[in-house]
């Protein structure tokens, strides 16, 4: 294994918050390559301003996995598009689990992709179901031709992952992205989280809300993205989407845990999990 790869921080927050997910083999082994010494201001901060934060994001990211396990029986050879994937090994979690039922996986992301793509290479060398696209998701021509090299095909059914994206584009992008993967019969499945907008959310989460907002705009200098669950349902009506499921974080705590420790009401955990049909 070469030398471990130091990660930015928001990368570091979002593999240490979900680190006991990564119990498999080939995750354990991605994650060793991983180096975790360095602080970070901004990590520390999100964590003071929002004690909940890992807990969300892992209920986040188990959403993510349980969508995609209910989806893997539907049909088989399905294409695995991961818009934005950031160094979440989430291949790995698929390659280990479903090897029979995915016909390819093409991994997409502006930043560390390459990185990523030679630290799988050291894990699993010569795999053939993986593609590394180095490609800024909204420069959607780019896109394009690059998941057309890589083998996507529109006739096949596909699961596009839009985890931890939405918050950081704007609406209108997130629509022109899409509008790729619109297909007549409508067999690609979307899973993504949204930011919610403060009349979303109880007043006794409106600080926690409010606070980790601000860390992360000052952190990436711009807004932040957040809907109403009217928004969704609008952006949806624009891609003609079929709306499979919204699911409030504590519907999520729930079904993974068979409790609500920490969630209790729709709108407390700053997100909201959705999948569609395109």
């Amino acid at each position: 294994m070469t030398e471990k790869l130091k990660v930015p921080s928001t990368s570091r927050l979002v593999l240490e918050a979900a680190m006991q997910l990564y119990t498999t083999p080939l995750q354990q082994q991605y994650i060793e390559a991983i180096d975790f010494s360095e602080t970070s201001g901004f990590y520390d901060e999100l964590k003071q301003q929002y004690p909940f934060i890992a807990d969300m994001i892992c209920l986040r990211k188990q959403s993510i996995r349980r969508m995609l396990r209910e989806r893997m029986p539907a049909f088989p050879g399905q294409q695995v598009v991961m818009l934005g994937a950031g160094l979440d090994p989430l291949s790995l979690y698929l390659l280990e689990n479903y090897p029979q039922q995915i016909s390819r996986i093409i991994e997409v992301d502006n930043g560390y992709i390459e990185e990523k793509q030679q630290l799988y290479e050291e894990i699993m060398p010569g795999n053939p179901l993986i593609r590394f696209i180095k490609c800024d998701i909204t420069d959607t021509a780019l896109l394009w031709s690059k998941l057309l090299e890589n083998g996507y095909r529109e006739e096949i059914p596909a699961i596009i992952v839009f985890e931890g994206v939405l918050h950081y584009i704007s609406n209108d992008a997130f629509v022109q992205v899409m509008q790729l993967f619109k297909t007549p019969q409508q067999h690609h499945l979307v899973l993504l989280d949204y930011s919610l907008s403060e009349e979303e959310v109880p007043a006794r989460f409106l600080s926690y809300h409010k606070a980790v907002k601000e860390v992360l705009e000052n952190y990436i200098g711009r807004p932040v993205n957040v809907n109403n669950r009217a928004d969704i349902a609008g952006l949806l009506y624009q891609l003609d989407g079929i709306l499979d499921t919204v699911e409030p974080l504590c519907e999520t705590e729930k079904k993974l845990t068979g409790d609500n420790h920490l969630f209790h009401a729709p709108g407390e955990g700053i997100v909201e999990m959705v999948s569609f049909r395109i």
